[in-house]
């Protein structure tokens, strides 16, 4: 039988739902729910429509969104000074319960040293390396957001609920056990999942692109996590059949009409004839993400009004 398809956009379009309700039962309670982002305004318009295409969102859910623009001038470029320094009054600003940073930042500014300035319980999207170590920790924390997609879209495989969103607490038990390979061990993604998916009790294996007789681990894997970021990397020989498939590469690739295609890191066609659950590029992972980062800024709200930080 071929694999049933992981819709992410769909998926995501009913914790949207969700994530709503939360906000308008916290403003009910008097609180407020506001996403801070900053964003250098430079020759990258990527980075203007996903905010633009961000408010948008924000708006639709109840969500106050805030752009904080960085504008780079002729004769003063924008350095890591001008980036820290916004980042660092929005951390100690009383009012603000949820940051983000827009890349990519100008060449010469280090993204690392800019996202450990991010208030760690303000961090939605999960990059402070206080909440990755929180994560290790078994600590609750605000979890990267690709990480939370891809467990989020495994629970609702192994244990969806009524509401078809998956339960941590019910996909426990499922899980336990299972062996699940990470293809990927990326500090943001791959190592994130691997750890997320112990704390579920599976037996996690870590690899990536250059391990000795890739598919010999791949084979093993219940849940296979393709995040490697090489396409089609992972093939129908590699899979076991009736395995769990989650796809987390965006890899770009010209194609034989001239023009750019976007592909998983798993050749999808051949996969999807042995897998028993896959998810596919684009409409899979990403919109997840997506919902993730705006549940991240929901939770954020919901632990300020309760702990008041």
């Amino acid at each position: 039988m071929p694999a049933q398809i992981i819709d992410g956009s769909a998926l995501a379009s009913t914790f949207r739902e969700r994530i709503r309700a939360r906000v308008q039962a916290l403003i009910g309670r008097g609180g407020t729910v506001r996403l801070d982002a900053v964003i250098v305004e430079s020759g990258d318009n990527a980075a203007k429509v996903y905010a633009e295409n961000q408010a948008k969102t924000c708006n639709t859910l109840g969500i106050e969104y805030k752009l904080h623009r960085i504008k780079s001038l002729p004769d003063h470029p924008v350095t890591f000074d001008d980036i820290a320094g916004r980042v660092l009054l929005l951390s100690s600003d009383d009012t603000v319960s949820a940051i983000m940073m827009h890349l990519p930042l100008p060449e010469g500014v280090d993204t690392y040293k800019v996202q450990r300035l991010i208030a760690a319980e303000k961090d939605v999207e999960g990059v402070n390396p206080a909440n990755i170590g929180n994560i290790v920790y078994g600590r609750s924390s605000l979890a990267p957001c690709t990480a939370l997609a891809v467990i989020k879209m495994i629970e609702h495989v192994v244990a969806p609920g009524e509401n078809g969103l998956g339960s941590a607490a019910a996909a426990a038990p499922m899980l336990r056990g299972k062996t699940a390979v990470c293809v990927g061990a990326g500090d943001v993604v791959g190592k994130p999942i691997a750890v997320l998916l112990m704390r579920h009790d599976a037996t996690v294996i870590s690899c990536n692109k250059y391990t000795p007789d890739l598919a010999s681990v791949t084979r093993r894997a219940d849940i296979l996590v393709a995040a490697a970021g090489v396409a089609g990397l992972v093939t129908a020989e590699m899979v076991k059949p009736g395995a769990i498939v989650i796809d987390v590469g965006v890899n770009r690739v010209k194609g034989a009409d001239g023009k750019n295609h976007t592909l998983g890191d798993v050749a999808f066609e051949g996969v999807s004839k042995v897998a028993g659950h896959l998810s596919p590029v684009p409409g899979g992972v990403g919109p997840m993400t997506v919902a993730m980062l705006l549940n991240n800024v929901v939770e954020a709200a919901e632990r300020r009004q309760t702990t008041g930080r």
